[in-house]
C-alpha cells in the first residue's frame, strides 16, 4: 500500500511539473507567467492534500483489516470451542 502511494506522490509531483513547464513555455507575458505558475501551486497544493487524504484512508483501511483479521481468529476459536462442546455432548 505505501508503494502506491509513493507512485502516487511521484505521479501527481511529475504531472504537476509538467504543467508548470508547458504552461511556463507558453505564457508571453509576465503576468500571464505568475498567473500560471499561481495556478499550478494551487494544484499542486490540491495534489499533495487529495495524497494525505489517500494516505489517511488507506491507513483506516489497514487498521480495518486487522480488526477483520482478529475477529476471525476469535470466529475461528468460538467454532472450536463450538466443535469440542458438540463432541462431547455427542459422547454423553
Amino acid at each position: 500500500m505505501a508503494r502506491r502511494l509513493l507512485w502516487s506522490k511521484i505521479g501527481v509531483s511529475t504531472i504537476s511539473l509538467i504543467v508548470m513547464l508547458v504552461i511556463g513555455s507558453g505564457c508571453v507575458s509576465d503576468q500571464q507567467i505568475r498567473e500560471h505558475r499561481e495556478a499550478a501551486e494551487a494544484a499542486m497544493k490540491a495534489a499533495q492534500t487529495a495524497a494525505a487524504r489517500v494516505e489517511a484512508a488507506a491507513e483506516r483501511v489497514e487498521a480495518a483489516a486487522d480488526r477483520a483479521e482478529a475477529a476471525a481468529a476469535r470466529s475461528e476459536r468460538t467454532a472450536e470451542k463450538c466443535e469440542r462442546i458438540f463432541q462431547q455432548g455427542l459422547r454423553k
